[in-house]
């Protein structure tokens, strides 16, 4: 049993999908979505899986994968703060501005120690990204009448963002951050599975997912993108700036892409989350043609 549960695959991709699908399944049949619990059930799952990944933190963090678990607890602050704090007019200024600290944070010593060179040109942009993406995400409105994919719009953005992420740092080197936005990827697709699977059934998707939810969520992985984009030398610069980029496309299947849609219900969320892929998928396809040993793949 020790084995099993010290196998890699084990703890990156089975275990966190099996607890997104156990979590999505209390918070609807124990009718827990309106309530904290919820939001803390996220936030203790997700930083199981950073202390899992990453270890302990330690204090004060030196390198910026300790830095990174006391991120994650400043995104879980911010996603328990009240709904109306993540609602208001200003709301998105707070997302960005913790988005833009942890920037900060994690490059201070890279902007110290060296030129403004193409890596860390990358990576002002990857961060820029990234706050842009946490104002979009907790911006979307619910519609009066939402219709079946509107409750998909933001998990399937962090879903695809993460996923990218993780074979993106894989490609360049960075294992550990990899498994970890794995680990995030593969819970989210766990709640993913279960609302899916409720809307083919004929009901509506679960309250489970909040804007606190959200942020927390995006936050963890888009963070784990800023310290690729500034530590991981390796890693194709092209396909980090195409990482960050679903959350604006979920805030487009609100309005412009809504022609796209097919009319049937079951197959709303799955077009609006292929569409929400889109920079993922070429963000993972330019990671693959350009990775550092694609001649051996085969791809270049």
């Amino acid at each position: 049993m020790s084995a099993l549960l010290g196998n890699p695959m084990v703890t990156t991709a089975a275990l966190p999908l099996l607890l997104g699908i156990a979590l999505a399944l209390l918070v609807r049949f124990a009718r827990l979505g309106a309530l904290p619990i919820a939001t803390l059930s996220w936030a203790a799952l997700v930083l199981f899986f950073y202390l899992d990944t990453l270890g302990a933190p330690v204090l004060p963090p030196i390198a910026a994968s300790q830095k990174l678990v006391y991120l994650a607890v400043a995104g879980i602050a911010i996603g328990l703060l009240p709904g109306r704090m993540l609602s208001g007019r200003a709301a998105g200024l707070l997302p960005a501005a913790a988005v833009v600290a942890a920037f900060l944070w994690l490059g201070w010593r890279r902007v110290e120690a060296g030129p403004l060179d193409l890596q860390m040109i990358a990576a002002c942009i990857v961060g820029l990204l990234v706050a842009v993406g946490a104002t979009v995400l907790v911006s979307l409105r619910d519609a009066p009448s939402p219709s079946a994919e509107q409750q998909f719009l933001a998990p399937a953005a962090v879903l695809a963002m993460s996923i990218a992420g993780a074979i993106v740092s894989v490609l360049g080197a960075s294992i550990v951050t990899g498994q970890l936005l794995g680990s995030l990827a593969a819970l989210i697709g766990g709640w993913c599975l279960v609302e899916y699977l409720a809307v083919l059934g004929g009901r509506t998707a679960g309250p489970g997912w909040s804007k606190g939810v959200g942020f927390l969520t995006f936050y963890a992985t888009g963070t784990v993108l800023i310290q690729v984009a500034l530590l991981a030398p390796k890693v194709n610069l092209a396909a980090l700036a195409l990482s960050p980029l679903p959350p604006m496309v979920a805030a487009l299947a609100r309005g412009p892409l809504q022609s796209l849609l097919p009319g049937a219900r079951p197959l709303r969320p799955l077009v609006a989350g292929l569409l929400i892929a889109i920079p993922a998928m070429l963000a993972v396809l330019a990671a693959i043609v350009w990775a550092p040993h694609g001649a051996a793949l085969g791809f270049s």
